[in-house]
């Protein structure tokens, strides 16, 4: 068995073996890290910390409850596409609150759904007027995405601040977005749903990778076995 290993035919396959259970174990390991990461934001989402009326959320932990008061400013409203919902697709609504503070603060307001016709905008329902008490999960600002061209007005590709038009704020904008929960007086529209995290997924993903390392280990072993135990003709 051992002079079987050393010729070229087996080297060369032995190889390919142990390049695959590295790189199966790499994908395992990178499953781990990504169930880690699901299971700190699902924690983050469950244990999230609830504030009482603040007039700012710049620097907040992600998911932090907060309880805000303001007027909505419609005029520069904003809908981020390619936001899918119970299957369908669709647009989150960005809508700023101008705060008693004098501040203003991106809100997630809620969810409508795409028309048939790709540069169609669909109707966005006001929100409500006057004086409104948001309650709501600071979230963070996504990355912009480069060389968008072509996109309705009104219309944004990610939910960045480099996007989002800040028109005739009367302060500063605040480096958080807050997503909607409910809000007094209610609105008339979706409201979009906190992430669902289940790590659950990345660790059967990772588990496979392993088995699937030991698949080639034992393949390996009987096929090495086979061979030297046939008689040579």
């Amino acid at each position: 068995m051992l002079a079987l290993l050393k010729t070229r035919r087996w080297l060369g396959f032995t190889a390919i073996v142990v390049i695959a259970i590295i790189g199966f174990g790499l994908l395992s390991r990178w499953q781990w890290d990504r169930a880690d990461e699901q299971r700190a934001e699902r924690m983050a989402i469950s244990q999230a910390q609830v504030l009482r009326d603040v007039g700012s959320v710049n620097d907040l932990d992600e998911f932090t409850r907060v309880h805000i008061s303001g007027i909505y400013n419609n005029e520069d409203t904003q809908l981020v596409r390619q936001r899918p919902l119970d299957g369908g697709n669709g647009y989150w609504v960005m809508t700023p609150l101008d705060t008693n503070s004098g501040t203003r603060i991106w809100v997630i307001r809620g969810w409508v759904g795409a028309s048939t016709i790709a540069t169609e905008v669909p109707a966005i329902p006001q929100s409500q007027t006057g004086q409104t008490k948001v309650t709501g999960a600071v979230r963070f600002f996504e990355e912009p995405l480069e060389d968008v061209y072509g996109l309705p007005s009104g219309v944004i590709a990610k939910m960045s601040l480099e996007e989002l038009t800040s028109g005739n704020s009367p302060g500063a904008v605040d480096n958080r977005v807050v997503q909607l929960i409910s809000s007094t007086p209610s609105g008339e529209i979706a409201i979009v749903p906190l992430p669902d995290v289940d790590e659950g997924q990345n660790i059967s993903y990772a588990v496979q990778w392993i088995l699937f390392a030991l698949v080639a280990i034992i393949g390996w072993f009987i096929f090495l076995r086979r061979e030297a135990e046939t008689p040579n003709e």
